[in-house]
């Protein structure tokens, strides 16, 4: 959490024109060097950091794999490790109602082909969930 507020207070995602940039979908190209910072969860490298303007700041999903540093581009690599503690004080803040999941949609498990479809289009104001 410590990097991703990091990059949220030093990056934005916008293009050298100036419009607000969110997801790319697959098969699209990011305008080269036109983003102040790219998150790579797709595993992209060297492709997604073509995409960030000199001295932007890059970040990757899997450390050791993350493209070496060019142009000054900042390249980080995220992590993940567990923390039992940390997910009881979660669980806990969530049964309290602090925290709480955005479900878009709950689906059967027998319907899950049905899911994905509508999770490919897109514009869901929260995750989808199935149900065993």
């Amino acid at each position: 959490m410590r990097l991703v507020r990091q990059y949220a207070a030093t990056s934005r995602t916008r293009s050298s024109s100036g419009g607000l940039h969110g997801w790319l979908a697959r098969g699209q190209t990011p305008e080269a060097a036109g983003f102040d910072g790219v998150l790579d969860a797709a595993g992209l490298g060297p492709a997604a950091r073509a995409a960030v303007r000199d001295a932007g700041a890059y970040a990757g999903l899997w450390p050791g794999s993350e493209p070496a540093s060019e142009r000054g581009i900042r390249v980080e690599a995220l992590s993940v490790q567990s923390d039992g503690a940390l997910l009881t004080e979660l669980s806990r803040l969530a049964d309290h109602g602090v925290l709480f999941a955005r479900v878009a949609h709950t689906y059967p498990l027998h319907a899950a082909a049905e899911a994905h479809a509508r999770l490919a289009e897109g514009g869901l104001p929260g995750r989808i969930v199935l149900i065993p």
